[in-house]
């Protein structure tokens, strides 16, 4: 426990951050989330990840060994660009001309979205007024 008390990242990659080191609220540490394109959609774990999050791990916590890691979760982010593709930055659209007024699309939104929330909630209301 107390292992790891803050969020430890390492130099960002160029499809994300990288795998990172935090504390989850039950107080065990997780790795992650990585950052690779797929085609299709799909949540189920990627076993083959695995020694990848564990080189990662073991730059920041030496004696983490293999046989400690336990996959928990998948999931899809966000990204507007494809590998090699400049960033290209979130849109927020109003689907009026679309023939669906009041829609509202906050397309391909990741970090800083959390940062800049409600900056885009005060925009979005504005659109909406």
């Amino acid at each position: 426990r107390n292992l790891v008390v803050r969020l430890i990242y390492p130099v960002p990659e160029q499809a994300g951050h990288g795998i990172h080191v935090r504390q989850g609220l039950d107080g065990r540490v997780l790795l992650g989330p990585s950052a690779r394109y797929v085609e299709t959609i799909d949540y189920a774990v990627d076993e083959t990840q695995k020694q990848a999050f564990y080189n990662s791990a073991k730059r920041f916590l030496p004696l983490v060994e293999l046989e400690d890691l336990a996959p928990e979760s998948a999931g899809i982010r966000p990204k507007l660009q494809r590998p090699g593709e400049a960033f290209r930055d979130f849109v927020i659209a109003h689907e009026e001309k679309a023939s669906l007024p009041g829609l509202i699309n906050l397309i391909g939104i990741e970090s800083p979205g959390l940062t800049a929330s409600l900056a885009i909630a005060r925009y979005v209301g504005r659109i909406m007024s």
